[in-house]
């Protein structure tokens, strides 16, 4: 991709970002978001096909930026697979809590439980599947609630101790 579509994109998706800040997803409209970023509905439309791709789209870019973070692990336990993960999303909570709420689809969900499976893989496959899902709901949760790094972390301690 060129540098100037590129800079389109991240120009259409910062202000995305900045109009989840103030407003809930299903208060914004594409007309609203190209406004904010001073181009036109027609330079959106070449970019997303619509809000939910871009919701979609912003949701693949963060998973990836996780992803990447896990992958610099040294160690390739499943255990420290998960606590880099959560680390991760701990670290950048306010922000994938909005994206989280915003995905009506699963969007989140979906990237999060694929990724973990092909992670697992010192486990049998029920076994991961089984991880991964109550994984995701753990993250999920802690999005949601007002639930402190400390305690989620204590939780998912005593969970995946079974995983050792």
């Amino acid at each position: 991709m060129d540098r100037r579509k590129r800079k389109t994109q991240t120009t259409i998706t910062e202000v995305f970002y900045q109009l989840l800040k103030k407003k809930s997803y299903e208060e914004i409209s594409v007309s609203q978001i190209c406004q904010v970023a001073d181009i036109n509905r027609g330079t959106f439309y070449l970019h997303f096909m619509d809000k939910d791709d871009l919701l979609e789209k912003s949701i693949a870019h963060e998973m990836q930026k996780l992803f990447n973070y896990c992958d610099r692990c040294e160690e390739s336990s499943d255990l420290k697979k998960l606590e880099k993960t959560f680390e991760y999303i701990a670290a950048h909570r306010d922000h994938l809590q909005r994206l989280f709420l915003a995905d009506k689809q699963g969007f989140f969900a979906r990237f999060q439980i694929n990724y973990l499976m092909e992670q697992m893989t010192d486990q049998p496959q029920l076994t991961s599947i089984f991880f991964a899902h109550g994984f995701v709901g753990l993250l999920e949760h802690y999005l949601v609630n007002d639930i402190s790094e400390i305690e989620i972390s204590q939780e998912i301690e005593k969970i995946t101790h079974s995983l050792r």
